[in-house]
């Protein structure tokens, strides 16, 4: 039994053991050691160094497929840390490691890249969270790959190594302390990778956005000034959501917050679990409703939501939201109606039943409080009066220019009114602002009025507002109001990501505090026709890989005989068509007749192909690049025998009857009689 094969099924096995501790699956890791089994125990070989090459292509397109279509709970029992398809990753990695069995390889020895692609599995199933008994068999995983990498090298050396030369007698003691010295090395890699996972991703996050600190996202627990401004930048003009409704979404709530400190933004709400109301269409896999107030003979409007990018936890919703249809089992809310879950999938999307008549603060102050003990009414009330707390530290300067701003207004309304205008008449919008060292940029913004974006606005309004007595959240979201008339729907890219604040009036409910200036607000300018032609049919695909996730075929079917009565769609395949019709008949009228083959000549290459297939069955394939004497030369090499003998006259006499001079009949009998006459090789072993 070829060692080099057995230590290769170790590595295999080894990284399969891994595959399944860390992202829990049993089933395709098991798969994966029962076929190496196989290729190492028997002499199964189907296929050729060079048609694997072709293999890996394939292995890559069917990543991309399996990684749009198939959900990812499917092929990873637990989700990864840093790389969101690591565990996927990861197993086409080992599929093609197990491919290799199989090959028809020259003295059956296995290519030496191999322990490279072994180490990028153990890399990427290392990308997963885990804790200290975890991170202790994952240490030794390492420290084993280690050693099997170490000895297969070896191995490789020794191999290579010609006859007779004098080893050095300190080899042994060299490689034992190389392998010691590397198991240490790995050990202490594995274990700061979990010490500092998370410094990790706080650099790799500050590396990519060096200008904002990475705890500052716009749609995380904590909203820094600045952040909205960074989703702003990060490639403007991506889609972020699509919302297919009959009018304009507008506002669309991501994070809602209530404590400003130091610059920041804080939610200290609690999140509230939720119960769907119909538990049998959730049996039968459709989407969970969610819903917040009873909703009977009350006039509603639905919005559906497709979230482009994969906000963590995050669902949109519009201001009003009494109920949502989502395909999660678990959905929580807070008193400020904002949604989490960490169950849905990217690209997956959900509908908003909004209700703005029948739905306000105090529903869901209501529910809150009728809440189990996750979230006590003694903790709503508090939260409650958060919305007017300010810093204990608050310039007394701020305090005056809340009450000159305000003046003799004494409704909330009035209120509001006043702290929207004054920021309209006295400010100016920027992208970006200058804060001198030292200086609290808020309290900076307020006093000395430099042009600002949307944060300042809104964390300056929500202020003011609070000094004047009217409770107010400052709030983080998405404003769509550009339409793309191709896919009917509207559409929210990065750069419309926005903060606005949402005050409570007792007489008319939470009202949306604009305090941006016109040149800071999205626009609802359109995109070119080409873009939203572009834009709807990659809208397209989402709705196709959700429906294969979601309702099977039938359903895909619906959505394609839907898309294909398009009026634009009809008219791209009008266009197609004739472009096709139109090309055919311009090749039909360059073309030129074609020269007549010499049927001997076929004759003979089909000979030539009978004769190859039977060496490539026996091992031995003729290259490209290699000649007929090149290969009959090589046929006498591998195999002295008398069909190797035969073999090698037959493909001289081809040579030369091909290439030297008339093929006629005669020739060609000459060629197949001796093909039929000469012994056939031993198969492959």
């Amino acid at each position: 039994m070829n060692p080099q094969r057995s230590l290769v099924f170790v590595l295999v096995a080894l990284q399969a053991a891994a595959l399944a501790y860390c992202f829990r699956t049993p089933l395709f890791s098991a798969v994966m050691v029962g076929l190496a089994l196989v290729g190492w125990l028997s002499k199964i070989r189907v296929a050729s160094p060079e048609l694997v090459k072709r293999w890996g292509f394939v292995l890559v397109a069917l990543y991309f497929v399996e990684r749009s279509v198939v959900p990812a709970a499917l092929y990873s029992g637990s989700p990864s840390f840093l790389v969101p398809d690591s565990c996927l990753i990861a197993e086409y990695f080992l599929v093609f490691q197990v491919i290799q069995f199989f090959v028809r390889y020259e003295d059956d020895r296995l290519p030496s890249y191999l322990p490279i692609l072994a180490i990028a599995v153990l890399t990427f199933t290392g990308d997963f969270r885990a804790n200290d008994r975890a991170r202790l068999v994952f240490q030794l995983v390492t420290i084993g790959l280690i050693v099997l990498v170490a000895v297969f090298f070896a191995m490789g050396r020794a191999s290579s190594s010609p006859p007779g030369e004098k080893r050095f007698a300190g080899r042994g003691v060299w490689l034992v302390a190389v392998l010691v010295a590397s198991g240490v090395l790995a050990w202490i890699a594995a274990s700061s990778l979990f010490y500092f996972s998370r410094d990790i991703e706080t650099l790799l996050v500050n590396a990519m956005n060096p200008q904002v600190p990475a705890e500052s996202a716009g749609f995380s627990g904590q909203g820094r000034l600045g952040s909205i401004a960074q989703q702003k930048q990060n490639a403007e003009s991506r889609v972020a959501l699509r919302v297919y409704a009959d009018d304009s979404p507008g506002y669309l709530r991501g994070r809602a917050f209530e404590t400003y400190r130091q610059s920041q933004w804080r939610n200290g709400s609690r999140q509230v679990p939720l119960t769907p109301t119909n538990h049998d269409d959730a049996a039968s896999g459709g989407p969970r409703t969610f819903s917040l107030i009873p909703l009977e003979g009350k006039p509603c409007r639905c919005l559906e939501i497709w979230p482009n990018e994969p906000f963590k936890e995050v669902v949109f919703t519009p201001p009003g939201l009494v109920a949502l249809e989502i395909p999660v089992d678990k959905l929580s809310v807070n008193m400020h109606g904002i949604f989490e879950t960490e169950d849905l999938l990217p690209g997956v999307p959900y509908t908003a039943v909004v209700c703005e008549e029948a739905f306000d603060g105090a529903s869901l102050r209501s529910l809150l409080a009728g809440a189990p003990h996750e979230a006590a009414p003694s903790d709503a009330a508090s939260a409650w009066e958060s919305l007017t707390a300010v810093p204990d530290d608050l310039d007394p300067r701020i305090r005056e220019l809340a009450t000159r701003v305000v003046g003799e207004a004494t409704t909330p309304a009035d209120k509001i009114a006043a702290v929207e205008s004054y920021f309209l008449e006295n400010y100016q919008y920027q992208f970006g602002i200058d804060i001198p060292s030292g200086k609290d940029p808020l309290t900076w913004f307020l006093l000395e009025r430099p042009p600002a974006h949307c944060e300042y606005f809104a964390s300056g309004a929500a202020v003011l507002l609070r000094l004047s007595g009217v409770p107010c959240r400052y709030v983080t979201g998405f404003v769509a109001v550009e339409r793309n008339d191709y896919g009917d729907y509207w559409v929210a890219r990065n750069r419309d990501a926005h903060a606005w604040v949402e005050a409570f009036d007792p007489d008319q409910g939470w009202t949306i505090v604009e305090a941006t200036p016109a040149g800071g607000l999205p626009q609802s300018t359109s995109a070119t026709a080409a873009s939203q032609l572009w834009d709807a049919l990659r809208a397209w695909w989402q709705q196709l890989v959700a429906s294969i996730r979601g309702g099977g075929v039938r359903a895909v079917f619906r959505l394609i005989v839907g898309w294909l009565l398009q009026p634009w769609c009809l008219a791209v395949f009008v266009l197609i068509a004739a472009a096709i019709a139109g090309r055919r008949i311009w090749r039909r009228r360059g073309r030129r007749p074609a020269l007549s083959r010499d049927p001997h000549v076929l004759q003979l290459h089909q000979l030539l192909q009978a004769m190859d297939q039977r060496w490539s069955k026996a091992g031995l394939q003729r290259h490209p690049h290699e000649t007929l004497h090149q290969f009959a030369e090589r046929i006498s090499e591998a195999a002295p025998d008398a069909a190797a003998r035969q073999a090698a006259h037959w493909y001289r006499q081809y040579a030369a009857t091909r290439f030297g001079g008339t093929v006629d009949a005669a020739s060609v009998k000459s060629l197949s009689d001796l093909l039929a006459a000469s012994a056939h090789p031993s198969p492959a072993s």
